[in-house]
């Protein structure tokens, strides 16, 4: 939620570098602490409090969750969790995260196709 409140309204100087620091811990950032910034922060993406994220019948991958509208602050949120992903990549940072192919697809602008299906709910496809 920190870093929710400080990063979220920033539109242009997310490119920069970031200064983290963790409460009650000091220290220099040579390189440790954005790597376990981004990690919890990929965590708590799927917390289930937060209701954004349902995961797959494969319990490795992740979906937008359909019901995420219960959290007034979806929307903020998700794309918060957009932009720290993208920070992540352009860092070359890891995040602790790995979506549903058809999120990808989605994403990618790729069309979907039925066995999409098989990703998200191996059950039911």
């Amino acid at each position: 939620m920190d870093a929710y409140s400080n990063l979220n309204y920033r539109k242009g100087d997310i490119k920069g570098k970031f200064r983290i620091k963790f409460d009650g811990e000091a220290g220099l950032d040579a390189g440790g602490v954005s790597r376990d910034f981004f990690i919890e922060l990929s965590r708590q993406m799927f917390n289930p409090d937060y209701s954004l994220f349902k995961l797959c019948s494969n319990g490795v991958s992740h979906y937008v969750a359909q019901n995420s509208f219960i959290n007034p602050d979806h929307l903020l949120y998700l794309t918060f969790v957009g932009r720290m992903i993208g920070k992540a990549l352009f860092d070359g940072q890891y995040m602790d995260c790995y979506f549903a192919k058809p999120l990808y697809k989605m994403i990618l602008g790729e069309d979907l196709a039925f066995a999409d299906l098989e990703d998200l709910d191996n059950e039911f496809y």
